[in-house]
């Protein structure tokens, strides 16, 4: 069976189509981004073209865009901004492309960019500058990515495709070096060309966890971590270990992305999917982590508010018989990364480890949650979750058989921010004394374990 066949994908209005929601602070035509931002939009540039003339219709608009990333908490989603009619009609003098900048070494882009109408192109997204889904392609014959040009790409594709059979070292030798941005534009370009998407010609010809693999790749962060929120709340039980990594220590903005992209797909707000699927305390601990407002990284740490938390946790805690479990909830799904490391640092050496008291406080998915939480802040570790991420794709490989979802989903999501991912494969060395490869191979076989490899190598 594809892996497509085990997605669920329907479609409906978009969240931000919603008259309820209104933007406090919709961006304007003309009008700088917010200047505490960290990004900055390039100098305006039109693309390249070779063809002659105008250019033939884009095969399919997508939905109005979503407004640019915004430092801080997240709001509401934002009216609806409609996509210029000279953009759809591709007239290109008129309203210039950008091609989106990219870093001539990694070939990820260094800054958000932004069309002649200020349209973001590219988002940020768990760190890393993607495409925004709601900004239109590039008119047929136009470079969507400074650089790339997905002609060479498209035709091995689809020449690995051809007939019965597949190529797949073929598939695993181009999709696995192809870095988000120019996925994305290798996918607009394949349907234009070739008059179906990439995604559903790749899940068409592959199949089990090889081509779940490659469907995540070929998906791209965003829109995977959608579908496998979906996946984790749909049908019956829910899959809280999945819902746990894709909700739990994510930055509001990230959180924000997730809802809106998760209504717009499949028409129902995760909040409530969430609220019918569990009950109980594990119930109000996913939707106050959904809905955390978080505070930026950059955000100065109230050491006062620090030394209140960590009374607060006593208290709710180990100080008293029976828990406060919303206590627990709100701090640590509510404080910023550095903030928490704080409490956490300051919490043991006042009393002892806070992850020793959730062990003995929790039981279940609520300890599970929250200590995945707790574990990616830890002083004495580094601080940003790659311990604690080395320490799941382990898990995923630990005991009898192999949990092979986990691991795909685990190191795939992990390998797009090559840097980070880097650093997870040296902490997973440090850890158990073995090289990531050498794990997963000893784990897998076949074409998924090729697949596997080729990421976990990265070159």
């Amino acid at each position: 069976m594809s892996y497509s066949q085990v997605l669920s994908v329907g479609l409906s209005d978009s969240l931000i189509d919603d008259p309820s929601f209104q933007d406090p602070n919709p961006p304007q035509p003309g009008v700088p981004m917010n200047p505490s931002t960290q990004y900055t939009t390039p100098t305006h540039g039109a693309y390249t073209s070779s063809a002659q003339g105008p250019p033939p219709p884009i095969p399919g608009n997508r939905p109005p865009p979503i407004p640019g990333n915004r430092p801080g908490v997240p709001t509401a989603p934002a009216a609806p901004m409609p996509v210029p009619q000279h953009i759809l009609n591709n007239h290109t003098a008129d309203a210039p492309f950008i091609p989106i900048p990219v870093h001539a070494a990694s070939g990820h882009a260094s800054a958000q960019s932004t069309n002649a109408d200020n349209i973001l192109l590219t988002i940020v997204y768990n760190g890393l500058v993607v495409p925004n889904p709601r900004a239109p392609p590039p008119p047929y014959g136009n470079l969507k990515v400074q650089g790339y040009n997905p002609l060479v790409d498209a035709e091995t594709i689809m020449n690995a495709c051809k007939g019965f059979g597949t190529d797949e070292a073929a598939l695993i030798k181009t999709l696995t070096k192809i870095v988000p941005l120019k996925m994305d534009a290798l996918a607009d370009f394949y349907v234009s060309k070739y008059g179906q998407r990439l995604v559903d010609h790749i899940d068409k010809k592959t199949r089990s966890w090889f081509g779940m693999g490659l469907h995540g790749l070929v998906t791209g962060p965003l829109a995977w971590d959608v579908e496998l929120l979906h996946e984790a709340v749909d049908g019956v039980g829910t899959d809280e270990d999945l819902l746990t990594e894709l909700i739990i220590d994510r930055s509001s903005d990230d959180l924000y992305r997730l809802s809106v992209e998760y209504k717009y797909k499949y028409g129902s707000d995760l909040s409530v999917k969430i609220r019918d699927d569990l009950s109980g305390q594990t119930e109000k601990l996913y939707l106050i982590a959904l809905n955390a407002r978080r505070p930026t990284e950059s955000t100065p740490i109230d050491y006062t508010l620090v030394d209140k938390d960590i009374l607060d946790l006593f208290n709710a805690g180990q100080g008293k018989r029976g828990r406060n479990e919303m206590v627990f909830f709100n701090i640590i799904c509510q404080r910023s990364r550095a903030h928490l490391s704080a409490v956490v640092g300051g919490y043991g050496a006042k009393y002892r480890s806070l992850t020793k008291v959730i062990k003995s406080e929790f039981t279940g998915h609520m300890r599970a949650s929250l200590l995945f939480a707790v574990e990616g802040v830890k002083p004495k570790r580094d601080q940003r979750g790659i311990w604690r991420d080395a320490k799941m794709i382990d898990k995923a490989m630990v005991g009898f058989g192999t949990r092979d979802k986990q691991l795909v989903y685990r190191i795939v999501r992990a390998q797009w921010d090559r840097e980070r991912f880097v650093a997870i494969k040296e902490a997973y060395h440090r850890r158990t004394g073995k090289t990531l490869e050498s794990r997963v191979k000893s784990e897998t076989s076949g074409d998924y374990q090729k697949l596997m490899l080729a990421l976990i190598k990265g070159d």
